[in-house]
């Protein structure tokens, strides 16, 4: 495979892979699609948590959170990695590349193990909670709706915590103003005026569709609530879950809400994706006018998905589809356009790029460069892949995914497991771990776990016997 020259990310957050009309969604995003045409479209890229801080330490290291250290949302004890993390964006930087971040950044290094500064730019970006309060008092409402009080049950004891639902506002300012188009435009101009002599590596990480549900017109408007599709499992029994599902703050901030509130988040999310798409394609504009982009690595993917009502449940946190698998797709010189069905993961995205750039490995990464799979459409995939969870807020629950060709199993250290036939029941409605006639893929699938587990050197393992648990 030819070797590019320079790297491009395009990072959403919070986005479901499963509204994209790329994913056979709703959601036009002809943005995304330029970059699909010329390269590969990974069907079934897991995330390595569903959550922002620990996740996103992993696609720059190609490491587990319990590996990297940052596994939850908190203060320095849960959200902090190692010193001696090596970070892809490091790597470049030290490589000569000229380096530029903007936006959601969620990879929390000590004062002294930081090295933002020494990039070429770097802006981090904060969720705009405060100007939808400000949109919401304009529209007569009351700010509080997009919040809820859930209970966190964390390593601390149990805690009353604020939690964001999906309640949309228009962003009556324009779009120009927004904070994702004016993130967009830094990139775009940051890339124009890289030197002609410096390779490139860039990251555009824009806010939405991640809460607050605060979107500008015309894309705002664009999804009729009338016409929104009622998600599979939204009036599902939340006894019927294990703990972690049950107690997910997605699941807890949702008690009460009925078809009619739910159709109009839904509708502002699906305004808000093409919304992002659309900001995405100004940097990919911009790469084009400067010449670069025939040689250039082109990601597009995102933090973790949105569950977005699937099994009642909003945000993320939990292990179905629509919280951990999520799009990825890239470009490069020399790859082989399609569609990949190969089990893939977060971990491989740093040493996936060290390749294509003809750079050597992260030393400690735990993920596998995609590069074999992305010269042929045909090789070999990988038996399984993982997704771990450690808490929301200060710990308090931990489980597991263990991804395989056919089935896909979930272990709750606190409850009981679940596993799904997804090509009978992709939906993930029927747990068959207690049927005796799929014994045998759960006790696949659990040693798998088990060795991943012993390999990775995770903090928990695996109780086998549910029963026992809790």
């Amino acid at each position: 495979m030819a070797r590019a020259r320079n790297l491009l990310v395009l990072l959403c957050d919070q986005l479901q892979a499963d509204c994209m009309s790329l994913y056979g969604g709703p959601v036009p995003t002809p943005s995304f699609e330029r970059v699909a045409e010329r390269g590969a479209v990974f069907d079934r890229y897991y995330c390595a948590v569903p959550m922002c801080a620990p996740t996103r330490p992993s696609m720059m290291t190609g490491r587990w959170a319990h590996q990297h250290g940052a596994i939850c949302n908190a203060d320095a004890r849960y959200a902090t990695v190692h010193d001696d993390e090596e970070l892809l964006i490091d790597r470049l930087q030290d490589a000569g590349y000229h380096v530029g971040y903007d936006g959601i950044w969620h990879i929390n290094r000590r004062r002294e193990a930081d090295r933002s500064g020494e990039y070429a730019h770097f802006r981090q970006g904060h969720f705009p909670y405060r100007l939808e309060d400000q949109m919401l008092r304009e529209l007569g409402r009351d700010p509080g709706e997009q919040r809820a009080l859930v209970i966190n049950d964390n390593d601390e004891g149990p805690e009353d915590t604020p939690i964001s639902v999906p309640a949309p506002a228009t962003w009556t300012p324009g779009a120009a103003s927004h904070p994702d188009m004016t993130g967009a435009a830094r990139m775009a101009r940051f890339i124009r005026e890289v030197p002609e002599d410096r390779p490139l590596a860039a990251w555009c990480s824009l806010r939405g569709p991640h809460p607050p549900l605060v979107v500008p017109d015309p894309w705002m408007s664009r999804f009729d609530p009338a016409e929104i599709e009622r998600p599979p499992g939204l009036d599902e029994d939340p006894s019927s879950l294990p703990r972690s599902v049950r107690e997910s703050p997605g699941l807890q901030g949702m008690i009460g809400w009925g078809w009619d509130a739910w159709a109009e988040a839904i509708a502002a999310y699906y305004g808000y994706v093409a919304f992002v798409d659309h900001c995405q394609g100004l940097v990919l504009d911009a790469l084009e006018q400067s010449g670069r982009l025939d040689d250039t690595v082109i990601i597009v993917s995102t933090d973790h998905g949105e569950m977005m009502g699937w099994h009642g449940i909003y945000q993320k946190f939990v292990m179905y589809e629509q919280s951990a698998r999520v799009p990825f797709i890239i470009s490069a010189p020399g790859i082989e356009p399609g569609r990949r069905s190969h089990l893939a993961s977060q971990t491989d995205m740093a040493p996936t790029v060290l390749d294509l750039l003809g750079m050597e490995p992260l030393s400690r990464a735990e993920g596998e460069s995609l590069v074999p799979i992305l010269d042929d459409p045909n090789a070999n995939s990988r038996p399984y892949t993982f997704v771990e969870y450690n808490g929301w807020y200060k710990g308090g629950y931990q489980s597991r995914l263990v991804a395989g060709e056919r089935y896909k199993y979930v272990y709750d250290h606190q409850d009981f497991d679940q596993l799904f036939d997804l090509q009978d029941d992709p939906c993930e409605l029927v747990n068959l771990a207690e049927d005796p006639a799929h014994a045998d893929a759960l006790a696949e699938h659990r040693a798998a776990l088990t060795e991943w587990m012993d390999r990775t050197d995770d903090f928990i393992r695996p109780s086998l016997d549910s029963r026992k648990r809790g």
